[in-house]
């Protein structure tokens, strides 16, 4: 596996770009739910599924 990195040929491009998105994805995930109020996640978390359900 290691072979086919350092083998390359100019095509670490993509695996930077990929690495970079998969990173801000999650950065920005962890920051949401950081400052995510607990009023909201109590709404949320008493919410019904489904309508059927409230009846």
């Amino acid at each position: 596996m290691f072979k086919q990195i350092t083998t390359l040929n100019g095509d670490e491009w993509y695996l930077i770009a990929s690495l970079w998105i998969f990173l801000l994805f999650f950065i920005m995930v962890a920051i949401l739910l950081v400052k995510m109020s607990k009023d909201y996640v109590e709404y949320m978390k008493n919410r019904p599924f489904s309508e059927e359900e409230d009846k």
